[in-house]
């Protein structure tokens, strides 16, 4: 409850409370305060939980696409006036146990969040965070690596060609070639012709060299002002401590101005539009089946809180499952091959929009595509949706507001995401998060009338503020963008005369020694070894024999939510088969089973569970690299008035999934090439390092096939099959099935509250009674495994690279594992980061060891370079061979490793990985025996273990790449024996 002091009217610290409220369906009390002197406004989230969260955001809708706020953000956090350090962001990455540093442009606002669970650790990123933002140097240096800079391509030579470099013009690039983000951008250019969002404020490549060192510091003084600003807080913190610290650190420098950054609606088009915009694609590549359409409409103003929740749950009707109209005619239509991305309602900006589309189409074929989609909402428009669906979706909205997240985001975050859009346009944040008084209105509009067929005509049918945006691919629109960028600096090189050319040469060379010169960090805050928890703390729970099956039940605070975990083991798998288990995963929960069309079973699951979802799932051997688990997880999860409901239709999916629609396969199968196709430009790096890694051991090679370029590959083939020619797939996944799913592979693990597992067990039993008994599976023993060594070069249309190279290593209880852990943190913070990122300009240049799964790698990301960084690689392993680093870094790698280490989970989430340690055998005593090494570690052994698996003498190493066609062909002529094998994705 909210404590009585913090009511409306409370001073403290130079804050006001301005309104305080509990809000008991997510057992939180909100307090909203202002302050006096300088006009901020914060929202403080005060709950029952360690993992406090800060964050601090501003107004920044920019004017142009020179990307001046996203280059803002990261040139902030290149040091500040009492921390004047080149890097003090990543500098207390190595300094701290945060569970969550980060910060974010928006197309209208920047945030800069971070969470931690250590007091003295959140209060030491508080002050980096607050000087960060209110004062930063904004040194031209910092300008020019973060955002862009000319060059010579040899920085030494004066008649070597120019080139634009920068991390977030690096960056950019590769985002910009991603046809993903290219239909975001472009639908908003489009849809927007009047206000901000028609800009890219991450930045287009061919306009951010126009942006200068004075625009960026104009912008800082224009928006970054406490009466743009929007503080928030969560967690079990000290209020008034937080606010004294506020107001001391930065506010109470300030004085009261108005606010700036106000965006206005959007003037409304009176007739719709056509866009047709272009994607590059690597020359010879394929142009059939490769374009993008998007249909949008402007809807309501963001703070239009009924409509809004309206339009949201009117994209579930339509959008939301295979069951939904505007989904089925969409996928069934042959048209394209999977829902084109950002569709939906999407409510980030003052004007909210309303968007559905297809990917994968013949770009003649978009007028098609826009008829059928007006059909199918007049058709709906004409139709009542079914009391049952609309019961099922706001079940969803019941589901999701109730459950507490948190594994990839902090919860505090995702809360945060739900009202920045509205508080920062002016609403009401209390109102994003309190649903039960908009719930009523929405039933009360309802049972007056048809209000869903009322918002498709009001806001899509007739509705003339309509674009209809083509992306289509062209093979040589990306040789055209690089003549046009040579052309550009070769007319800039004829203009430079001698001073210009020795500026050039000057600040290259200046921005080197300053990344090279080794810094005095004293400035900075820091934990020491003694602030880590020595141990981790115990997850309790109890174990169970049902009819056969180990059942693992998990007491957590759930907030009345039922979490199941399956876990079928795939002993005895053939080899066909094995291949198949990702593929076989994705279509179990999207398909027909027990006599259920795949459409009744979307249903079934919208109306009763919060998701249903099968993985692949790999368990490495703690003691070998030649031993691990492989099963298939199914996971679903349900309000506990629906478990009997969930494990109804888990027990339909396991006892009876239908494969026998061949059509729905092939749907499905080409819905899953393209969701593959698409996480490339977003996850390069990792691909690279699956592929290189899959000859060092057996789980490497099978997370190859199940998880990278290997299975796309797999995926394609099936994918361009006919519905008639899958026959024989379908005949592999029915024998799969009766295979996998049967009780004598199954343990169980159930996650909620102890109170509500007499209501679980029941329906959990019957389950297991209906379940079909099956063979005792083989075991899996260690395999006989000849390591192979490979180096890979993937081409694919990227104007950016990711060069990963990886080492074969030791397993998680090996002596060695906790320095090759120190060492990935020491590497990364120590070396990697200066050349890769800041000299080379790739936006990552990271280390990693997976001590779990033995494998050390190298990556970058969205890299510029591809055998300079090769070479760097190498250099970096010398660094470490040398012992070129001191204790404190040492520390500080420690420090890292821990962060992850404790990095905190949902409630569900802790029940799911606990389960996952058993299943691995990974016990607590293992896991507290690493964090015992691993404070242990010394500089003589860390370089000695660097020598031992990392030395060119000594290691058992890889190479995979993914490119461009040409910067692959290009790099082999540098290689020599040490080639590239070329392949295509």
């Amino acid at each position: 409850m909210t404590d009585t002091r913090w009511t409306a009217g409370f001073r403290k610290h130079g804050f006001t409370v301005t309104g305080a409220t509990d809000l008991p369906e997510i057992n939180l009390s909100f307090i909203e305060l202002r302050h006096d002197q300088s006009g901020a406004r914060m929202v403080h989230l005060a709950a029952n939980d360690p993992n406090c969260l800060f964050a601090v955001g501003f107004r920044t809708p920019p004017d142009d696409s020179t990307g001046v706020a996203h280059i803002l953000e990261h040139t902030v956090l290149c040091g500040s006036r009492r921390f004047p350090v080149r890097d003090p962001f990543f500098a207390m990455l190595k300094r701290s146990l945060n569970t969550f540093m980060n910060a974010m442009t928006a197309s209208d606002w920047t945030l800069y969040p971070f969470a931690s669970q250590n007091r003295k650790d959140f209060f030491n990123l508080l002050s980096i965070y607050l000087d960060a933002a209110f004062f930063p140097l904004l040194s031209e240096r910092d300008f020019r690596q973060e955002g862009h800079r000319l060059e010579f391509a040899d920085p030494d030579d004066p008649n070597a060609p120019l080139e634009y470099k920068g991390v977030v013009y690096n960056e950019m690039k590769g985002a910009m070639s991603d046809p993903s983000s290219l239909l975001g951008r472009r639908l908003a250019a489009a849809l927007y012709p009047t206000t901000t969002y028609r800009h890219n404020s991450g930045g287009e490549p061919a306009k951010i060299p126009d942006l200068s060192w004075e625009q960026l510091r104009k912008f800082h003084a224009d928006y970054y002002h406490p009466a743009n600003a929007y503080f928030f807080t969560y967690g079990d913190l000290d209020l008034k401590s937080v606010l004294a610290v506020i107001d001391q650190e930065a506010l109470s420098a300030f004085e009261r101005r108005p606010a700036t950054g106000e965006v206005p609606p959007e003037i409304h088009l009176t007739s719709p539009r056509r866009v047709e915009e272009a994607f590059p694609v690597d020359p010879g590549t394929p142009l059939e089946k490769r374009a993008l359409v998007q249909v949008a409409w402007l809807t309501c103003d963001i703070n239009d809180k009924l409509d809004r929740l309206g339009l949201s749950l009117l994209a579930s009707l339509l959008l939301g499952n295979s069951a939904a109209p505007l989904y089925r005619a969409l996928l069934d239509s042959g048209l394209g091959s999977n829902l084109a991305p950002g569709g939906g309602y999407q409510d980030d900006n003052r004007t909210t929009y309303f968007a559905a589309g297809l990917q994968g189409i013949d770009p003649e074929k978009s007028g098609e595509v826009e008829a059928l989609i007006l059909a199918t909402l007049e058709e709906s428009a004409r139709t009542d949706f079914s009391a049952e669906r609309i019961d099922g979706i706001l079940h969803r909205l019941e589901f999701s507001i109730r459950e507490v997240t948190g594994d990839q985001y902090p919860y505090p975050l995702v809360l945060l995401m739900r009202l920045i859009g509205p508080w920062i346009h002016g609403g009401n944040p209390v109102e994003a998060l309190r649903f039960d008084e908009l719930l009523g209105q929405l039933r009360r509009k309802l049972a007056e009338g048809p209000y869903f067929q009322d918002l498709i005509r009001r806001y899509l049918l007739d509705n003339p503020h309509r674009v209809t945006l083509t992306l289509r691919p062209d093979d040589s629109l990306q040789a055209r963008q690089d003549q046009a960028i040579t052309a550009h600096l070769e007319e800039l090189r004829g203009q430079l005369d001698a001073h210009r050319i020795e500026e050039i040469r000057y600040q290259a060379r200046e921005l080197r020694e300053a990344q090279e010169a080794e810094e005095d960090l004293s400035c900075l805050p820091t934990l020491e070894l003694s602030d880590i928890p020595p141990t981790e703390p115990a997850v309790d729970y109890r174990k169970t024999q049902l009819d056969e099956c180990p059942v693992y039940w998990f007491d957590q605070p759930t907030n009345g939510i039922g979490y199941i975990t399956l876990h079928f083991h795939i002993g005895g798998l053939s080899e066909e088969h094995l291949a198949l288990v990702p593929v076989f995963c994705t279509l179990l929960g999207q398909i027909g089973a027990a006599g259920y069309s795949y459409t009744e079973m979307a249903e079934r699951m919208e109306a009763a569970t919060g998701g249903i979802h099968a993985r692949a799932t790999i368990l490495d051997a703690p003691e070998s690299l030649a031993a691990s688990r492989d099963l298939l997880a199914l996971k679903g999860k349900a309000l506990i008035r629906n478990q009997e409901k969930l494990f109804a239709i888990l027990g339909d999916l396991c006892r009876a999934p239908d494969f026998t629609d061949h059509k729905r396969l092939h749907t499905v199968l080409n819905q899953i090439r393209t969701s593959l196709e698409n996480s490339i430009p977003g996850s390069g790096h990792s691909y690279a390092a699956r592929s290189a890694a899959g000859g060092l051991t057996p789980a490497a090679r099978l997370r190859e096939a199940w998880s990278g370029l290997e299975q796309l590959q797999l995926i394609k083939s099936l994918a361009a099959k006919s519905p008639e020619e899958l026959s024989g797939f379908a005949e592999s996944m029915a024998a799969m099935a009766a295979q996998l799913l049967s009780r004598r592979r199954l343990s169980c693990a159930i996650t909620g509250e102890q109170g509500h597992f007499a209501e679980i067990s029941p329906a959990l039993e019957q389950f297991l009674t209906q379940l079909p008994v099956g063979e005792i599976p083989a075991a899996q023993v260690p395999q006989d495994f000849a390591p192979q060594v490979r180096n890979l070069g993937w081409s694919t249309s990227v104007p950016v690279n990711y060069v990963s190279r990886v080492f074969r290593a030791v397993p998680y209880t090996h002596p060695d594992s906790a320095a090759l852990m120190v060492l990935a943190k020491l590497l990364r913070a120590g070396y990697l980061h200066r050349e890769i990122r800041e000299k080379g300009g790739a936006y990552g240049g990271l280390a990693n060891y997976g001590a779990e799964g033995g494998i050390f790698s190298f990556l970058s990301y969205r890299d510029p370079h591809l055998t300079r960084t090769l070479q760097v690689y190498d250099d970096a392993v010398d660094w470490a061979v040398a012992g070129r680093f001191d204790d404190e870094q040492i520390k500080e790698g420690i420090l890292s490793i821990f962060a992850d280490l404790d990095r905190p989970l949902s409630p569900g989430g802790r029940g799911s990985q606990e389960f996952a340690n058993i299943e691995q055998g990974l016990t607590l005593e293992m896991r507290n025996a690493l964090r015992r090494r691993i404070l242990a570690i010394d500089r003589e052994t860390l370089c000695q273990t660097a020598a031992r698996y990392l030395s060119r003498e000594k290691r058992l190493s890889a190479v995979g790449v993914i490119a461009g066609e040409t910067a692959l062909r290009q790099a082999n002529q540098e290689l020599g024996e040490d080639f590239l094998h070329i392949e295509t994705i």
